[in-house]
């Protein structure tokens, strides 16, 4: 009888949705007449089968409305840290390119002109380990989604999708008006349109990938994935280019090499200048070598030798010791040999450090092989007083001076 009655309550439900009646209707008439909303629920649902209604399997159950896992969260966070230090570091890079090979004459600042090598091979460096990276990060969150169709990502990785989107935008219409802005001010040079371009395009790729993994990801067009591999192949050439050119810039990991050497020995002729120098004020000669500072205050000074080759400086006296009247003075000369000469396209990074003064700035400039540099240095003064003191190797007395009276001056009638 029971089962009689489920059947009789089935046909009535197959009957009223055939007629058009809505769920809310049949739900009504049934409640009002002791059913129960359960009851009323299963057998809608076994009619609605029955019907022909399609039922989804059970991995499509299971993957309908699921959310992006931890793992995959964490992932997208992690390719938007790496496009972060992808873009910086290839900007980076194209700037101090076109630095390198487009100076400009009229630019106000003299470090603008200038190229740093360590900007360089830290973006190369960047680009090498951060980019392949990002592309393998952005390829599995694509494959996450393509896998389970029914899958849906959380707020969070829209808003910071959407948060990029937004970034890039203003990027872009900034560099637009920097550029028309320097046009109508008569200064737009060759540097400065590459380097709005550069910024052009990589907020460029970077606006469009994202606005079209919005519409396949979120919005689930059918974007064909050939558009993203053609995206990668372009971005990947630009990548290649960049590090080459960063290379001609910059040079090799072995004229980096050299050049470091050559700044070591900047700062070694810049040091041991310093103690010849030091050592003559204290004891009113020059050293006659450089093993004469190890028995004073500046033995560390005697232990400098060339950080490549390991043999020590070129030192010898060139004048011991002569007078002008005023002071006594001496000469000497430093020599080493240089692997690279001197670039002044090159800013000088070390120098920031505090190894250079004003006056001995003169050690940065040198052409390859050896480079020999002459100090000049004060001994001793010979002003004691007021009074001059006559040099020892002058026989002619010095002239007494008598002191002027001060002349009263005359008023104005």
């Amino acid at each position: 009888m029971e089962n009689l009655t489920k059947d009789s309550l089935s046909s009535y439900v197959k009957k009223m949705i055939q007629s058009g009646a809505t769920k809310v209707q049949i739900k009504e008439q049934l409640l009002a007449v002791g059913w129960s909303e359960s009851q009323i629920d299963a057998v809608y649902s076994k009619a609605l089968i029955e019907l022909g209604t399609p039922v989804p399997s059970d991995t499509m159950q299971s993957t309908f409305g699921k959310k992006s896992s931890t793992v995959e969260i964490a992932l997208n966070l992690f390719s938007f840290i790496l496009l972060g230090v992808v873009a910086t570091a290839l900007g980076t890079l194209f700037y101090q390119i076109i630095n390198k090979y487009f100076p400009d004459a009229l630019s106000a600042s003299y470090y603008s002109n200038k190229i740093s090598t360590n900007a360089i091979h830290y973006s190369i460096a960047a680009l090498i380990i951060a980019f392949p990276i990002y592309f393998i990060s952005m390829r599995l969150w694509f494959r996450s989604f393509a896998r389970d169709e029914g899958k849906t990502e959380t707020k969070l990785t829209k808003w910071l999708t959407y948060l990029v989107l937004l970034v890039v935008s203003i990027t872009i219409i900034g560099d637009l008006i920097a550029t028309v802005f320097t046009f109508l001010q008569g200064e737009l040079s060759a540097r400065f349109f590459l380097k709005a371009l550069t910024i052009f395009v990589i907020s460029g790729i970077i606006f469009s990938f994202y606005f079209l993994e919005r519409k396949k990801i979120q919005y689930r067009n059918p974007i064909s994935g050939n558009i993203f591999k053609y995206f990668g192949l372009i971005v990947s050439s630009i990548v290649i280019i960049g590090i080459i050119l960063g290379f001609f810039a910059g040079g090799s990991p072995a004229t980096e090499r050299k050049r470091t050497f050559d700044n070591q020995r900047e700062r070694n002729l810049s040091t041991l200048s310093n103690c010849v120098e030091n050592y003559a004020e204290d004891f009113k000669k020059l050293p006659v070598s450089l093993s004469e500072l190890g028995s004073s205050s500046y033995s560390s000074c005697s232990n400098l030798k060339d950080p490549e080759t390991k043999q020590p400086y070129s030192y010898r006296v060139v004048i011991a010791s002569t007078s002008d009247g005023i002071v006594r003075t001496g000469e000497f000369e430093i020599c080493a040999v240089f692997s690279l000469p001197s670039d002044d396209s090159l800013t000088d990074d070390y120098k920031s450090y505090g190894y250079y003064s004003e006056s001995n700035n003169n050690w940065s400039e040198h052409s390859a092989g050896l480079e020999c540099y002459t100090r000049k240095v004060v001994l001793e003064k010979l002003q004691i007083n007021n009074t001059f003191v006559p040099p020892i190797q002058n026989s002619i007395p010095a002239r007494a001076t008598t002191p002027v009276p001060a002349r009263t001056p005359t008023p104005i009638q």
